[in-house]
C-alpha cells in the first residue's frame, strides 16, 4: 500500500508541476502554437508572441522544467516542441481525478509564482493606476488618437459611469500592482449595433512585451461573449506593430484602412479599421 501511495504521490507532483507552468496564459499560449505548429524557434515565438527575449526564455525554461516540451539544436536555430506524452498523461490524469480537478485547478492558482499575473475587474479604487497606464499610450502616440492626458478624477469618473455590458479589467503582477488594463466599450449608441463592441488595450510602459496585452484581450474576448456580443472591432495605427501582431494572433482581420484619419503633432496619420466573429 505505502508503494501505491508513493506512485500516487509522484503522480500527484508531476501534474501539479505541468499545471503550475499552465497557469500563465503566455506559457498556455507557447504550449497551443506549439500544439498548432508542431514545432518552433525562439524568435518565431517572440515574433507570434510579442514577447522579450528574456521573458521568453523565462518561460520556455518553466515548461521545460515542468515536463512540458523538449528543445533540440543551439543558438537561434534551436527547436521547440511539445513532449508527446506529457499533454495526454495530464489529460488521463486530470480525468481519472474526476471532480478533483476542480481543487487542483485552484490550487495552481492559489501556488502562482512570482512574476505571473491576475486579472480582476477594475474598482474605484484603480482610477489612477488606469490613468497613469492610459497616459503611457498618449504620451507614446501610437495607440490611441487621443493627445490630453488623464488624471485619476477623470477616470474615476469615467469607471462611475461604466455600465453592466462595458466593463473594465484590470492585469495584477504577483504583488497586486496594476500593470495594464481594458474595457469593453460602446460601439454605437443605435440599438441595431448591441451586439457589437469595441475595446480598449493598454499596458504600463515598463511592462510591455511580457504576454499581459496577450491575457487581457482574451480576458476581453471571454467577456463579450458571455455578455451576448456577436463582434469585436478596433480602430489601431499601422505603425503599432505588436499591437498589430496582437489583434492577428487573436483573430482579428483588416477590414480597410481610414487614410489620413487624424492628426497628431502636425502629422496625419492613417487608422486602420480590424474586427473579430465571436459567433
Amino acid at each position: 500500500m505505502r508503494g501505491q501511495e508513493r506512485m500516487q504521490s509522484v503522480a500527484e507532483a508531476r501534474a501539479l508541476r505541468m499545471l503550475r507552468a499552465l497557469a500563465s496564459p503566455a506559457r498556455f499560449r507557447i504550449v497551443e502554437i506549439l500544439a498548432e505548429r508542431k514545432d518552433g524557434t525562439s524568435p518565431q515565438l517572440m515574433d507570434e508572441l510579442g514577447l522579450a527575449q528574456s521573458s521568453l526564455h523565462d518561460h520556455l525554461t518553466a515548461l521545460r522544467e515542468a515536463g512540458l516540451i523538449q528543445a533540440s539544436g543551439d543558438g537561434p536555430n534551436r527547436y521547440y516542441c511539445l513532449d508527446p506524452t506529457a499533454l495526454e498523461y495530464l489529460g488521463a490524469y486530470l480525468s481519472g481525478i474526476g471532480q478533483r480537478a476542480r481543487s487542483w485547478t485552484g490550487a495552481v492558482r492559489a501556488t502562482r509564482t512570482e512574476g505571473e499575473m491576475g486579472i480582476r475587474e477594475a474598482t474605484s479604487a484603480d482610477a489612477a493606476a488606469i490613468a497613469r497606464i492610459y497616459n503611457h499610450g498618449i504620451e507614446d502616440r501610437v495607440a490611441t488618437l487621443e493627445t490630453e492626458p488623464r488624471t485619476p478624477e477623470e477616470r474615476a469618473a469615467w469607471l462611475a459611469a461604466r455600465g453592466p455590458r462595458h466593463p473594465v479589467l484590470v492585469a495584477t503582477d504577483a504583488a497586486g500592482a496594476i500593470v495594464g488594463w481594458g474595457a469593453l466599450n460602446p460601439f454605437n449608441p443605435r440599438p441595431v449595433y448591441d451586439h457589437v463592441v469595441d475595446f480598449s488595450l493598454y499596458v504600463a510602459r515598463d511592462q510591455r512585451g511580457r504576454g499581459i496585452g496577450d491575457a487581457l484581450l482574451g480576458a476581453l474576448e471571454t467577456r463579450a461573449r458571455a455578455l451576448g456580443y456577436h463582434k469585436m472591432v478596433l480602430a489601431a495605427f499601422p505603425t503599432n506593430a505588436p499591437g498589430m501582431r496582437l489583434y492577428e494572433r487573436h483573430g482579428f482581420t483588416t477590414v480597410g484602412i481610414y487614410h489620413e484619419q487624424g492628426m497628431i503633432d502636425g502629422q496625419w496619420v492613417d487608422v486602420i479599421i480590424m474586427e473579430r466573429l465571436l459567433g
